[in-house]
């Protein structure tokens, strides 16, 4: 990161455009939901201070979170692209719908802990970055994530067998190919309906960040968190290439240069709240960001984690059929090799 950092900060320099001299730019940028604690930590900041700072207040931004900007996500892809939004912010899973390759990226259970997600998506970004590119015309500016996804369920959930026949709220194919292996019934619910939907008894459980489902007070209506990380949400920034091509060279630069530092920021502060969020649902141990409840939690023991790998391990093999040869051998070399498994 220092590496690719210098460099882009050597590219800049090497323009002999200092920040006084960049043309006047202005974006309109749609981030992630504005429920999220990253989203005042860290998007909100960037945006409004930080880049406008690095350019010597000549490169501007206004950010709406998600919900504000009336979309759901899904359809960010094809709104940077065809010019509606200069900048925007999705989760691959969301997103998927216009491309399998995207769920590489985040396969259920390949990465147990968020060190290892970030891993894995290090390595797989030039696979994104030059499919992003190429297919939908978008460029890559960061990866990003979110806090573990786990499940939040009105009923006990002690071990493994007691998710079987549970009807889970999830998100993307992969996470409910994932719950339908571990014998629930997945069932498909927007994140705003979710509070209404469990206390109403429509779903029994609901997967969900870790830190987002205390933010939403999902502990409320579900006191009872299985902490199994299914995966990540690992998301993206990104500018349709349009827009990007439009730029003065320096402005490309200077996003760029500071795109990552919005990257490591954001993984680095989803991490901090990933530490504490476990604390702050159940109440016991350091909580500093979110708020203390009092819900019960439990955990895969290790002879279920070895259940989980074999199933992480078929969900991988699905994936890699749906999205075929090419992308299978790109994933191996890439994602699957920081995450130490191969697909076939």
């Amino acid at each position: 990161m220092k590496k690719i950092l210098s460099a882009l900060v050597m590219v800049s320099a090497s323009l002999g455009v200092s920040a006084t001299e960049l043309p006047k730019t202005h974006f309109k940028v749609v981030g992630g939901g504005s429920h999220n604690y990253t989203f005042g930590a860290v998007e909100k900041p960037f945006w409004e201070k930080t880049l406008p700072e690095a350019s010597g207040g000549r490169v501007t931004a206004d950010l709406a979170g998600l919900a504000e900007s009336g979309l759901k996500g899904p359809e960010v892809v094809r709104l940077m692209r065809s010019g509606a939004i200069d900048i925007g912010m999705g989760v691959f899973a969301y997103v998927s719908s216009d491309d399998t390759m995207f769920e590489g990226v985040d396969l259920p259970g390949m990465a147990t802990d968020i060190d290892s997600a970030r891993k894995i998506a290090q390595a797989y970004r030039p696979v994104l970055d030059k499919r992003m590119r190429e297919r939908h015309g978008i460029k890559l500016l960061a990866t990003i994530s979110y806090t573990a996804q786990v499940f939040f369920c009105r009923e006990p959930v002690k071990q493994l067998t007691d998710l079987k026949g549970r009807k889970i709220r999830t998100r993307g194919r992969n996470m409910a190919d994932y719950v339908s292996a571990l014998g629930g019934s997945p069932v498909t619910l927007p994140f705003a309906e979710v509070v209404t939907a469990l206390q109403t008894g429509v779903i029994d459980c609901a997967v969900t960040g870790i830190g987002s489902g205390n933010a939403a007070k999902w502990y409320e209506v579900a006191n009872n968190l299985y902490n199994l990380p299914i995966d990540w949400s690992v998301g993206f920034y990104g500018i349709g290439m349009k827009r990007w091509q439009k730029l003065d060279p320096a402005v490309q630069a200077l996003l760029e240069e500071q795109a990552l530092v919005l990257e490591d920021r954001l993984w680095t502060e989803t991490k901090r709240e990933n530490d504490f969020a476990l604390a702050c649902n159940t109440g016991k141990g350091d909580c500093e960001i979110h708020d203390k409840a009092n819900m019960q939690a439990a955990a895969p023991d290790a002879k279920e984690q070895e259940v989980l790998r074999g199933i992480a391990q078929n969900i991988a093999e699905q994936w890699g059929k749906r999205c075929g040869t090419d992308c299978v051998k790109e994933w191996n070399e890439t994602a699957g090799k920081a995450a130490g498994v191969s697909i076939h």
